[in-house]
């Protein structure tokens, strides 16, 4: 509106007096209907404004949870891709059900054979016993069985007229899978076993990871193994070499014609503990945990995710 005394224009579309002279900006017969009008409109457009945060959010929300389950084509296409590597490749002649090694594969390195029978192993070689024989799920298993998947929003950071939405979201988005799923043959096992759609179970080297146990328990081994904190990780890199992970650059790429501008992630204490048969070194269950920060610009709010996937399965040979 024009001031009709000073003649600058102000730039407030609900002001009745000029913001520079103080002058009335409509006549006095129609001021205070003016000011209603005015009063109404500005009502209705912080309200619209709201709505708009909130479907912002909503959809924010969203664009991340799908995701989630967005499927990772297979990265491992052979030469130096990981999970194609001599490390990280098993043939039939790597297994023996009995040897003087407490039933190490025939064909395995001294630092293989060391690791799975005595407790005085080094970081590097329990990695390389857990990569070699975790392996072997995709390319020997015959059943894998995911018994449960819990999932879990433990915290989101945003503006707080925002907040009232947390709890429909994880009801809807976030519901644990109680009921065991069944995966057989070859491709159903590659396709939904850690770490989904590659051909490897693990490809983690010593620098991905923060620490590496393995404790004799009688007829099997546990492995342990906590990955180092990884932010933005891609599949067959750092956490992302034994855990599916959401690979930031992909979900900016899909969000970004909705508006969000900047996506991240963070992996903080992904751990796996796994169970190995003593006879035959085969990973017989494990549980993978996986805290995930997820942390996004929306519509000019920051707006941060912290969530945490449990996922437990059963593999039989």
């Amino acid at each position: 509106m024009i001031c009709p005394n000073c003649k600058k224009e102000n730039a407030n579309k609900y002001a009745t007096v000029c913001a520079y002279c103080g002058t009335p900006l409509y006549e006095k017969e129609a001021a205070e209907e003016k000011a209603k009008e005015l009063a109404a409109l500005q009502k209705k457009d912080k309200a619209n404004s709201v709505i708009k945060a909130l479907l912002a959010v909503v959809l924010a929300i969203v664009i991340i949870i799908i995701a989630l389950i967005i499927p990772k084509p297979d990265k491992s296409t052979g030469g130096d891709e990981p999970g194609a590597t001599e490390s990280t490749t098993v043939s039939s002649s790597d297994t023996n059900s009995g040897d003087s090694n407490g039933g190490a594969p025939a064909n395995s390195d001294e630092s293989t054979t060391k690791a799975a029978s005595n407790n005085g192993k080094t970081t590097a070689e329990v990695i390389d016993y857990f990569n070699k024989n975790a392996n072997r799920v995709k390319t020997e298993a015959t059943v894998v069985v995911k018994n449960y998947e819990k999932r879990n929003i433990n915290e989101v950071d945003a503006p707080r007229e925002l907040q009232w939405m947390i709890d429909p979201m994880k009801d809807k988005f976030m519901q644990d899978d109680t009921d065991p799923i069944t995966y057989t043959g070859r491709e159903e096992i590659v396709e939904n076993f850690q770490v989904p759609n590659q051909s490897y179970v693990s490809c983690l080297t010593e620098n991905d990871v923060k620490e590496a146990t393995m404790e004799d328990k009688g007829d099997y081994y546990e492995v342990k193994i906590v990955a180092k904190d990884t932010t933005n990780p891609t599949a067959g890199k750092g956490v992302g070499a034994a855990f599916d992970v959401i690979e930031a650059n992909e979900v900016e790429d899909k969000a970004d014609s909705f508006g969000v501008q900047k996506f991240s992630t963070q992996y903080s204490g992904c751990t796996i503990v796994a169970k190995f048969d003593k006879a035959t070194n085969r990973m017989t269950s494990a549980t993978y945990t996986i805290p995930t920060k997820l942390m996004l610009k929306f519509g000019g709010n920051d707006i941060s995710l912290d969530m945490c996937f449990v996922k437990d399965y059963t593999i039989t040979y």
